[in-house]
């Protein structure tokens, strides 16, 4: 019986193991077909190509066939996702998949590859025979089709050569992991949340009482800590008046549960009734200065960009100084074709005062795209 060799010192244990990696690299082409009516009758089998796009430097098209790909499939319209191939090119594996895009820009239908794809000499063109159906894709609930119109946009992911498996051999794990993160502000911001421990002020907004945890809510806001803890003799009242004619009740409870909890009101997070709520508490926090509640309400608000809003939602951006806001609307011109000079005519036409419009006048945005 052999006997293998006595090692004092710890745990000489090891560990083997292995990395495989396959790298990818993607790139994304929109091919808009403008005056889609007149591609019906084409005849099956012919396609439409687009202008080429590179990725991984080779070029790719698109191809529609808006008659479809074969007579089996006359029904359907399909896309395929073509390389220029070339003996120099060695053959890729590729993913591709297709996005059919609304007037906005967002996603209204979408397919993609099963897996990888073999491009080489004798196939370089793959896709989806029965991508969708003309009658889906003509439909009004579908919503694809805009100004005789149709975008779709295609990704092109390819496997790039399979890099070789390193062997990893290291000793075994010798230290205890680190403790988790510390939860010590959010442990006690729920503490003081739940209401246990007693409020020490209040605030009065339009005859409404909110009560809060002084220091709290001056940790969160400079405005609040030069009204709490400055020289002034609103320091020493017992009810504040805050709202200031701007801000409402219903903002200043928003204000609140961000100041307590790092997170928007649940109101303002999901919901097409969020929208007059967010530009509400928007004002708020760029009242109070609470710089991260202003940002996160401007992420929100860029979630109802749309032709009913672009206007009013520029005027705001560029009212509060926010210019990730204004960049998203302009964004958002641009894709629909709109200038900044256009966008100022139709404030001016609409009536509003250009740097003095209240955000409660704002209209909703209605239901339509």
């Amino acid at each position: 019986m052999g006997v293998g060799p006595s090692v004092d010192g710890g745990d000489t244990t090891a560990v083997t193991g292995s990395i495989s990696e396959v790298p990818k690299v993607s790139g994304t082409h929109e091919f808009t077909i403008r005056e889609y009516s007149r591609t019906k009758g084409m005849g099956v089998g012919k396609s439409i190509l687009s202008q080429y796009f590179s990725v991984d430097g080779r070029r790719w098209y698109i191809r529609f066939y808006p008659d479809g790909y074969s007579t089996a499939d006359g029904a359907w319209v399909a896309f395929y996702a073509q390389t220029l191939y070339k003996p120099q090119f060695r053959p890729v594996r590729a993913e591709f998949t297709f996005q059919l895009l609304g007037p906005n820009g967002d996603v209204r239908h979408t397919r993609r590859s099963d897996r990888a794809c073999k491009y080489d000499t004798f196939c370089n063109s793959w896709g989806i025979r029965r991508y969708i159906t003309r009658e889906q894709l003509e439909s009004a609930a579908l919503g694809a089709i805009h100004a005789d119109s149709i975008t779709v946009r295609c990704t092109v992911t390819i496997h790039l050569a399979r890099r070789r498996s390193l062997a990893i051999n290291r000793p075994g794990p010798v230290q205890m992991p680190p403790p988790p993160p510390s939860n010590h502000g959010e442990n006690a911001l729920r503490f003081l949340a739940g209401g246990k421990a007693p409020f020490d002020v209040r605030f009065d907004v339009d005859g409404e009482i909110f009560e809060a945890h002084r220091m709290v809510v001056a940790a969160q806001s400079a405005w609040f800590e030069s009204l709490l803890y400055g020289h002034g003799r609103e320091a020493g009242k017992d009810v504040l008046e805050v709202g200031g004619g701007i801000v409402t009740p219903e903002a200043f409870r928003g204000v609140l549960h961000f100041i307590y909890t790092d997170e928007l009101p649940p109101e303002a997070a999901k919901g097409r009734g969020s929208y007059d709520l967010t530009l509400r508490l928007f004002e708020a926090a760029d009242y109070y200065l609470i710089e991260r509640l202003k940002l996160m309400c401007a992420c929100r608000l860029g979630d109802f960009i749309k032709d009913s809003t672009v206007d009013a939602l520029m005027e705001i951006a560029e009212d509060y100084s926010c210019k990730d806001l204004a960049q998203a609307c302009r964004n958002f011109a641009a894709r629909r074709g709109l200038s900044l000079a256009a966008i100022k005519r139709r404030l001016l036409s609409s009536g509003a005062a250009p740097a003095t419009r209240r955000i409660m006048d704002v209209p909703a945005p209605s239901t339509s795209g």
